[in-house]
């Protein structure tokens, strides 16, 4: 006779707070520190560069600000002379988002598939 399958819904939310707890711990301790570093600049990338609509944008904004501290304003002017603003002048803001979002998507995909190549 063929056991039932345990699902998330038969823990309480803090057994299940746990479980999550324990995998978190478990994944992080077997990841080398290049593993490490490649899953946190995509979870940076994606939190930051895929930011939607104004309120993202202005928490995203004050994340680099927090980081940079005294430093950002420097930041900023040294972006601004690499990229002059009136490039984006031309441009459609809605556009430019879902072709940001294109490009992080294949990113991901590429990444994937490569990991998997590695992986055989």
């Amino acid at each position: 006779m063929k056991t039932q399958e345990i699902s998330y819904k038969d823990l309480s939310k803090s057994q299940l707070d746990i479980l999550k707890d324990v995998y978190v711990e478990s994944r992080v301790k077997l990841m080398s520190n290049e593993e490490i570093k490649d899953f946190v600049k995509t979870i940076l990338e994606d939190q930051i560069k895929g930011t939607v609509g104004n309120e993202e944008e202005r928490e995203a904004w004050k994340e680099m600000k927090d980081f940079f501290k005294n430093e950002f304003n420097q930041q900023i002017e040294l972006v601004k002379q690499k990229c002059p603003s009136s490039i984006d002048l031309l441009a459609d803001p809605k556009q430019d988002e879902s072709d940001r979002r294109m490009e992080l998507l294949e990113k991901r995909k590429e990444e994937n598939e490569q990991k998997v190549k590695d992986m055989w």
